[in-house]
């Protein structure tokens, strides 16, 4: 795997999901997402600004460039678009569909990612409600956390999963089990360090419906009142 991987993207799409996730991108929440050691996330970092594509900023916030944020967002596309034709196409399961997406993000030309558009009929998000760059579409809605600390046990709509859950195996499979996507209605409910998620029709749809996502995790997941 390691060798289909390019580390500058890996980079660069990090700090645009945690922009899109609201999470302020520091080196430090590198470290904790892709599990790099900090000096080599420092280092990474370094080089990335000297070859101008982020700045540093005075309180250690990380800003990509106009350059830096046009090769993330290609490489966000190209894996959302992975995600759509590995999931809706070939029937991978969510569990395996992220990982999956997250090599071929690196090898796509531009002229296979043009005809998977075609062929996908011009998809405005991923499969797990996440939207691709470029076409044009904004998803509102707010964090679980905020929403289960605002209106703990109230149901709401799921919109997307982010991509920090979407890398959870365990937690993903739990989604895919109990057939909670985007447009699903849930209830969240704040158990200590940890958000139960539970399907708002359990008792129509005969699914064991419930399960738990670390609160850590609840940024990444959002949802619309």
């Amino acid at each position: 795997m390691g060798d289909l991987i390019d580390t500058t993207e890996m980079y660069l799409k990090t700090i645009f999901e945690m922009e899109e996730d609201g999470v302020t991108p520091l080196r430090a929440r590198i470290v904790e997402r892709l599990d790099h050691s900090g000096p080599t996330v420092s280092q990474t970092v370094a080089r990335m600004e000297r070859d101008g594509l982020l700045h540093v900023l005075g309180d250690r916030r990380l800003e990509l460039t106009e350059e830096g944020r046009k090769q993330a967002v290609e490489v966000v596309r190209k894996h959302r678009l992975a995600e759509r034709l590995l999931i809706d196409v070939i029937g991978l399961d969510w569990a395996c569909a992220h990982d999956e997406a997250c090599r071929w993000e690196h090898v796509m030309s531009d002229k296979v990612e043009g005809r998977l558009l075609e062929l996908l009929k011009d998809p405005t998000t991923d499969p797990y409600g996440n939207p691709i760059p470029g076409m044009g579409v904004e998803v509102g809605g707010q964090s679980a956390e905020l929403a289960v600390r605002a209106h703990d046990d109230q149901i709401v709509r799921l919109v997307r999963i982010g991509e920090p859950i979407q890398a959870e195996h365990d937690i993903i499979a739990d989604f895919a089990a109990a057939k909670i996507g985007p447009g699903v209605s849930i209830i969240l409910r704040g158990e200590g360090d940890y958000v139960r998620i539970v399907r708002a029709d359990q008792d129509a749809s005969g699914i064991d419906s419930s399960f738990r996502i670390p609160l850590a995790l609840a940024p990444h997941l959002v949802v619309e009142m």
